[in-house]
């Protein structure tokens, strides 16, 4: 007979985390795209425009980790580059419109997570935006 250890609350929400990212990357890959290029999709499709380094800033990665993934989402007609109006040494992204269905597919695989989340009627969601805003502080 085996004894259950207990779950310390660190411990559950890091399964928690876990269990969410599973949930996002096979509904992803069950429409072709990434994590990483559903969030810069996602990114531009907020912020039609954007330039390279406001996107590597936000995707938390090298200028020429990026360079590449646009590249890859270029080739797919996801996203494409123009040269800033007001700025000719910077590029503009914005979404193509096979990058703006995709956004839309994006968008319903964390809604359907989040309605998940939401159905597990948590009454303490303050409690976990405090602690989540405590912890990007460290």
């Amino acid at each position: 007979m085996s004894k259950k250890c207990p779950i310390s609350t660190a411990e559950l929400i890091y399964q928690i985390g876990q269990l969410e990212d599973q949930f996002i990357r096979q509904h992803l890959s069950s429409i072709g795209i990434r994590m990483d290029h559903a969030r810069l999709l996602h990114y531009v499709g907020e912020v039609p425009g954007t330039n390279q380094v406001s996107l590597a800033t936000f995707l938390n990665v090298q200028p020429a980790t990026l360079t590449n993934m646009i590249k890859k989402l270029e080739k797919q007609n996801l996203i494409i580059r123009r040269t800033d109006p007001d700025n000719p040494h910077m590029k503009q992204i914005f979404l193509m419109p096979d990058g703006g269905a995709a956004v839309a597919k994006i968008n319903q695989v964390f809604n359907e997570l989040n309605d998940l989340v939401t159905a597990a009627n948590l009454t303490e969601v303050d409690q976990l935006t405090t602690l989540y805003s405590s912890l990007v502080k460290k």
